[in-house]
C-alpha cells in the first residue's frame, strides 16, 4: 500500500481558495452556528462503515469523513488521500466533489491530499477554515470535529441528515455573520455580502460603494463599503408585513 506523499507547505491560502471561502464565510459560519448549537457538548463517536454519527440517544447518518489534522506536524491529510481509504469508500466517495470543484477552480487545497499549516499563525485553525469552507459543497449540516490518536489528531467529519435543522436566514444574525467573515476572509468583504444575498436573497442590487438585497423574510439588507473596501456599516431591516 504506498504511503502518504510529502506535504505541500503553505503560508497562506490561494487567491482562488480565498476568493472561494469568501464567497461562502458567512454562509457556512452560519450553517455551523445551527449544527453546533443543535450537537452541544453531548459526547459523540462515529462509524465510518455505517456512514453514522451517535452518542446522547441520537444516531444521525449522512457522514462522510472529510480529512485530519495532525497536531504533532501541523498538517491536514484529506480521507481520500490516506492509504486507508479509497475513492470506492461510501463515507469517502461525496469528496470527488470538492476534489473536481479543486481541478476546474484550481484551489490547491482541494486537490493536494497532504498539507502543511506550520507556517500559519494558528495551523489548527487554518485547517478548519479550509475544511469547513469546503464542505459548502457538500450541501447539508456542516462539520463535527473531535481529537483522536491520544489528542495528537483531529478527525473533521461531514453530516447530511435531515433530522439537523436547516440554517435559515435571520436578519437579527446577518451583522454578525457578515462581520465574522469579513475578519476571517479580509481581502474582498465584497464578495462576502454577494455571496450571502445569493444563498438568502431574492433580488440583487450594487453600486461603487454598496451592495443590497431584497432577502428571503421580505426585508432589505443592505452594507456600505468605505473606500479602503472595507464594511462601513449593515442596514438589515425585517419584512413589514
Amino acid at each position: 500500500m504506498p504511503g502518504i506523499e510529502e506535504p505541500l507547505a503553505l503560508s497562506r491560502y490561494s487567491e482562488a481558495f480565498e476568493d472561494f471561502a469568501g464567497r461562502s464565510s458567512a454562509v457556512v459560519i452560519h450553517r455551523q452556528d445551527v449544527l453546533n448549537e443543535f450537537l452541544g457538548a453531548t459526547d459523540r463517536h462515529f462509524d465510518l462503515r455505517a456512514r453514522t454519527l451517535s452518542g446522547g440517544g441520537q444516531v444521525f447518518g449522512g457522514l462522510t469523513s472529510m480529512g485530519s489534522f495532525s497536531h504533532l506536524s501541523q498538517t491536514w491529510l484529506w480521507s481520500w488521500a490516506n492509504p486507508n481509504f479509497s475513492w470506492d469508500d461510501p463515507a469517502i466517495a461525496p469528496l470527488r466533489a470538492l476534489y473536481d470543484h479543486g481541478v476546474q477552480q484550481g484551489i490547491v487545497e482541494f486537490t493536494t491530499g497532504h498539507i502543511d499549516f506550520s507556517e500559519f499563525p494558528n495551523p489548527h485553525q487554518a485547517a478548519t477554515t479550509m475544511a469547513l469552507a469546503a464542505a459548502y459543497l457538500l450541501g447539508g449540516n456542516g462539520c463535527w470535529s473531535c481529537r483522536i490518536n491520544d489528542g495528537k489528531g483531529s478527525a473533521y467529519i461531514h453530516l447530511d441528515d435531515p433530522q439537523i435543522p436547516e440554517a435559515t436566514y435571520s436578519h437579527i444574525a446577518t451583522p454578525r455573520l457578515l462581520m465574522t467573515a469579513a475578519e476571517v476572509f479580509p481581502a474582498n468583504p465584497k464578495l462576502i455580502v454577494q455571496g450571502y444575498i445569493a444563498r438568502y436573497g431574492t433580488r440583487y442590487k450594487e453600486s461603487p460603494d454598496v451592495v443590497a438585497g431584497d432577502m428571503v423574510d421580505g426585508g432589505e439588507l443592505a452594507v456600505r463599503f468605505d473606500e479602503h473596501g472595507r464594511i462601513a456599516a449593515i442596514s438589515c431591516s425585517a419584512s413589514r408585513s
